[in-house]
């Protein structure tokens, strides 16, 4: 499967020639297992870690050290798209992962760097019952033609618009996401699905419906509608962008105005507004118990790790921000100057990405429940401070003795 990946790939990237961002989006490609971190490659590495194989391709173990996740790579002087393995059997849902992962390589070179950023305010019972409309919104958007089409696509612009009313960061936040995960979707789907692009952005869309985590996920399913529906209603979008997200550049040629309170309501109830209201009024009873119990976890003896070079794979519908400290990803690999931190059971990074936290380390301090911690080479764990906190650091070299010659 993985040469019909190769292939896949090649013949999205010859059939787009570099029309749809003006650079091809062809370049080398890494599978990798995981688990055993055996991969395959589409060409040698710099390193002379893979070997050619007589079916062709290039196969071995990728390097402690070297992030696995569906990502760009910079490994051994090259600039790799990999991908996780098993691939999906379902050959369109493997062109758009290929297609998607291949736009990340090239995002930097166009202008699109990446943005971390957490959309926290959906989270919230409100900032949830908003985003919801929308995909509903864009899910009919995608199911239907002409006016039918025109008038869902303005109903989710004006939900979209009743949110940024009520967070003010929330324009910001989400522009970032919607600017690097949703052109990333956008691409794949646009490249790999081709006609059957609206029903599979559909099926994504009422999928991310149900989803209980949206903060740093939803992009992925609004990306791909906002994309299709500008392709649709103002084809040179893409020469447009700047600084604006996608979504933005569909409120003049629809004229779409904010909704005022009572038309908000009124238009929620073609996508069951009543409904969906319930439903998060009961999850951020849940929700808030949950908060609570984070807040205490990470306050009480942790292990603490500051972030400068970090490199990190997390799961994008398993994250939780928390006001004020941060946000917990309940899967998480990082790797920074002091070694490599993997948790399973959550870890909190603080809001500028620049410290880790993991709660209740034990006696040696190098694991706790959900997590463990690797020291690269000239590092040490210090001893607990009084608040039961501990913290990396450096070995100290061993003193030069000061040798004088006899005399």
């Amino acid at each position: 499967m993985q040469a019909g990946a190769a292939s896949d790939l090649q013949t999205m990237c010859a059939a787009d020639a570099g029309q749809l961002w003006g650079a091809s989006l062809c370049g080398p490609l890494i599978v990798v297992d995981p688990r055993s971190r055996q991969a395959w490659a589409t060409q040698r590495d710099g390193l002379g870690a893979f070997v050619l194989t007589p079916e062709g391709g290039w196969v071995g173990a990728l390097p402690q050290g070297v992030p696995v996740a569906n990502t760009t790579v910079d490994w051994a002087g090259v600039r790799w798209i990999m991908v996780v393995g098993p691939l999906p059997e379902d050959a369109t849902a493997r062109r758009v992962l290929l297609a998607h992962e291949a736009w990340h390589r090239v995002q930097s070179s166009i202008g699109l760097a990446m943005q971390n950023a957490n959309a926290a305010h959906l989270e919230t019972e409100r900032g949830r019952y908003l985003i919801r409309l929308e995909l509903r919104a864009l899910a009919t958007a995608m199911l239907s033609n002409g006016r039918a089409r025109r008038e869902s696509t303005k109903d989710a612009l004006g939900f979209r618009m009743a949110r940024f009313a009520s967070f003010p960061d929330a324009r910001s936040t989400e522009g970032s996401l919607d600017r690097n995960e949703g052109l990333a979707a956008y691409t794949g789907v646009r490249l790999g699905a081709g006609e059957q692009g609206h029903l599979f952005t559909a099926r994504a869309l009422n999928a991310y419906d149900q989803q209980q985590s949206l903060a740093r996920s939803y992009a992925y399913a609004t990306g791909p509608a906002y994309g299709l529906l500008l392709d649709e209603y103002a084809p040179n979008w893409r020469r447009a962008l700047a600084a604006w997200a996608p979504a933005d550049l569909l409120v003049g040629p629809l004229r779409v105005r904010e909704m005022r309170n009572r038309d908000l309501l009124r238009r929620a109830e073609r996508y069951d507004g009543p409904q969906i209201l319930a439903e998060e009024r009961s999850r951020a009873e849940t929700q808030q118990q949950l908060i609570a119990s984070l807040r205490a976890r990470f306050n009480g003896p942790r292990l603490e790790l500051p972030l400068g070079r970090m490199q990190f794979e997390f799961n994008p519908e398993a994250v939780t921000p928390v006001e004020g400290l941060g946000t917990v990803y309940q899967t998480l690999t990082l790797r920074d100057l002091w070694g490599e931190f993997r948790a399973t059971g959550g870890a909190l990074i603080s809001p500028d990405f620049s410290l880790l936290t993991a709660s209740l380390p034990d006696r040696g301090g190098m694991s706790g429940s959900g997590w463990s911690l690797s020291l690269a080479s000239g590092y040490r764990l210090g001893s607990p401070d009084t608040a039961g906190v501990v913290r990396p650091e450096l070995i100290p070299s061993p003193p030069v003795e000061d040798r004088h010659p006899d005399n």
